[in-house]
């Protein structure tokens, strides 16, 4: 026995990681983790703005490398819920403990601890840090009683850390818009500010503040004030208007902010203390809108903010000072302001309010490399409910995703794309709209689309319209299936290759036909079912007959299935030798049914009281009908928007998805789901999300396997000896 743990205490990685893999291997499957929703499908970069970001080193000296740190008004970041607060280590985004219950606008470090300043009252776990707290390495602490209004500016003067902002006690004790804290308790700054603080900066040894008031410990100071630690000082006679940021360039002090004149002179919005008096930054045009934030990056000064123009050359929001003349930097700028930067592992990071940079759509944070903008990490842009994946298909081993989204992998993906891993990879960019539908035909991947054509196939490399598409102009494809080695095609169009084809279509390899006289409104999904196609959608008619949302071709002609259903079809399924319809209607063969039932050849049957509301897909896995929609209750349970059907019963999967499902697939012996959502069974999962059992060896079922698991493991093999 004692024999047995000193191998274990001296033995290397190596030998651990091998013990590890062979205990695995003897796991019972009972003891791995149940089924579960898989982490992994983020966002790209932020999903609100960002106002603040600073560098931390987490251990110091220690071997941890220096991170960046960004705050705002953000509640994700990459696969993380941050709330409001994250880590960026050049690779992905963290979180530090729970975070905030509102936005963070300043950052700063003091004695070795991240310090947050912003609108919060608490963390996101309920303790209260009234605006400004500091991070211990694993969670927020107050610093004493907090501020009784917003915190926006932090530095360090002096040995002590330095807060500005709105409010007018800190620590409970008068502090007008600025304080200072020993480490222990809180002090003003002589008798404060006549209004708020929005910037802080160092020169030499003294404090510069900027920003909305006139008085500085009781005498004027016009939206600038220095303060050397026993008293307030001012720059010249200060400024017309608010400065909003200060920064040290070439050791100048250089403020930005929305005035237009310093001591007389014209300085729009931008201006240096030359040690005497304010300067412009070059030849006097200067900004046509305010300045937020200024940095130093490779030697040169940054500006950021909410201006289009800087000295009369075009620079939308960002614009580089190299000590001669102002430029752009990259080819259009952003679309919105830009309120942080900072230069971190050679790039310069910015955050803001912007969706695009150089025209491309980024979200609220980006890098510059000095040649390109690029996405501070890989997946959907976050679009609240204006993204979604409407379809799930599986190409060469791929898992393809199509619906109407952007997303950052390799490149930027519109409308479809393709996962390696959980990283996304663009597929060309012919495709000009939302894809509905997808299906292999002739080893070859076929996407529906409301895009010009309506229907593209895949060559490897870029989509072709296949035959001349669909027509007229506008129409879509909604839905594909191969049925007697054809490629079936259903949706909202007239034609398809110049012939008349109504709502839906065939195509023979080298032409489009017609499926007998077609049907007289949307065909939304199509299936085949004992050796006939069988079709679902909002149509009353098929082949000129009556048919009530759905109907059957055998090759020659459409006939019904009963009397069909009284409301729209939506999707359509196989499961245990049964046909399965889902969408709007209620009742089929005038039985009550609830959206879901089953034909089984003969007739129409309810399962098991259906659903509150309609579903969108159907898929199956491993004996297991499931559908996703915009449901909340299925078969009586609460089930947020997709649910497993045994048979026999109705079951939620796990806790859920938090919004609109729309798409369904099996992929890698999992369920994966598509939508609108951003969250399913607790974890960030933007637009697509995996149901599954976890993976070998995440024995405490985080989905990760990683030392944690190799410490339970160990353990329990100890307690086995």
């Amino acid at each position: 026995m004692r024999q047995q743990k000193s191998v274990i205490q001296f033995c290397g990685c190596t030998g651990l990681l091998a013990m590890f893999a062979m205990a695995i291997l003897t796991i019972p499957v009972g003891a791995q983790c149940p089924e579960l929703w898989q982490s992994g499908n983020g966002l790209s970069g932020l999903s609100y703005f960002a106002y603040a970001s600073t560098l931390w080193d987490p251990d110091g000296a220690g071997p941890q490398p220096e991170v960046l740190v960004v705050g705002g008004g953000f509640g994700i970041a990459g696969t993380e819920f941050v709330n409001r607060i994250a880590i960026w280590d050049g690779t992905a985004w963290h979180n530090l403990g729970d975070g905030f219950n509102n936005e963070v606008y300043s950052l700063a470090v003091f004695n070795g601890d991240l310090i947050a300043g912003g609108a919060f009252t608490q963390t996101a776990d309920g303790v209260t840090v009234n605006r400004i707290a500091r991070w211990d390495g694993g969670r927020w602490l107050p610093l004493g009683g907090g501020m009784n209004n917003y915190v926006r500016a932090l530095t360090v003067h002096l040995g002590r850390l330095i807060a500005g902002g709105s409010f007018t006690t800190a620590g409970g004790a008068a502090a007008n818009y600025i304080a200072r804290w020993d480490g222990s308790s809180w002090q003003p700054l002589g008798s404060g500010l006549s209004n708020d603080v929005y910037a802080l900066t160092l020169q030499d040894s003294q404090l510069v503040v900027g920003g909305a008031f006139t008085t500085a410990g009781g005498g004027p100071a016009n939206y600038i004030a220095t303060w050397n630690g026993f008293a307030w000082g001012t720059l010249g006679t200060g400024f017309n208007s608010y400065v909003r940021c200060l920064a040290i360039y070439d050791d100048q002090l250089i403020a930005g902010g929305q005035f237009t004149q310093a001591e007389g002179v014209t300085v729009r919005r931008i201006a240096r203390w030359d040690g005497a008096a304010w300067q412009n930054v070059g030849s006097g045009g200067n900004t046509n809108n305010t300045v937020y934030s200024l940095t130093i990056f490779e030697g040169n000064l940054i500006a950021g903010g909410d201006f289009t123009r800087i000295d009369e050359v075009i620079a939308d929001r960002i614009a580089v000072w190299d000590g001669s003349v102002w430029g752009q930097i990259g080819d259009s700028g952003t679309n919105n302001s830009v309120h942080a930067m900072t230069p971190y592992q050679g790039q310069l990071i910015i955050g803001g309010q912007f969706t695009t940079v150089d025209t491309l759509p980024i979200f609220y944070a980006a890098a510059w490399d000095g040649a390109d903008w690029n996405p501070l990490g890989s997946g959907i842009l976050y679009e609240t409910t204006n993204a979604w994946v409407n379809e799930i298909g599986v190409f060469n081993g791929d898992l393809i995703i199509g619906g109407d989204f952007t997303a950052w992998g390799s490149g930027l993906a519109n409308y479809i794309a393709r996962y390696e891993g959980n990283q996304l990879q663009p597929m060309g960019d012919q495709i000009n709209g939302q894809v509905l539908a997808l299906a292999q035909y002739n080893g070859e991947l076929i996407a529906g689309s409301e895009g010009t054509g309506g229907i593209h196939r895949w060559d490897g490399s870029a989509w072709q319209i296949l035959g001349s598409g669909v027509l007229p102009e506008g129409s879509a494809v909604h839905a594909l299936t191969i049925y007697n080695g054809e490629l079936i095609a259903g949706g909202t169009f007239f034609g398809a290759g110049g012939e008349l084809a109504e709502q839906i279509a065939r195509w023979n390899g080298s032409n489009w036909q017609p499926v007998g006289l077609g049907a007289n409104n949307v065909v939304r999904d199509l299936a085949v079912f004992n050796g006939d196609l069988i079709a679902g959608g909002d149509f009353t008619a098929a082949g000129g007959n009556p048919a009530n949302y759905i109907a059957r071709w055998d090759g020659s002609s459409w006939n019904t299935l009963g009397e069909g259903v009284n409301a729209r079809v939506r999707a359509l399924a196989v499961y245990n030798g049964d046909l399965i319809a889902t969408g709007d209607f209620t009742t089929a063969d005038g039985i009550t049914v609830n959206r879901i039932a089953r034909w089984d050849g003969q007739a129409w049957w309810p399962m098991q009281g259906g659903f509150n509301n309609y579903a969108v897909d159907l898929t199956t896995l491993n004996g297991r009908l499931v559908a996703g929609g915009i449901f909340s209750n299925a078969g009586g349970q609460t089930a947020y928007y997709i649910a497993g059907w045994d048979g026999s019963d109705w079951q939620p999967l796990g806790s859920g998805i938090n919004n609109y499902v729309y798409a369904l697939g099996a992929y890698n012996n999992q369920i994966v789901a598509g939508g609108r959502f951003y969250e399913a069974g607790g974890k960030v999962t933007a637009y697509v999300a995996r149901f599954g059992a976890g993976a070998v060896g995440d024995l405490n079922c985080d989905g990760v396997v990683d030392l944690l698991d190799l410490d339970i493991m160990a353990q329990n093999w100890l307690v086995g000896l």
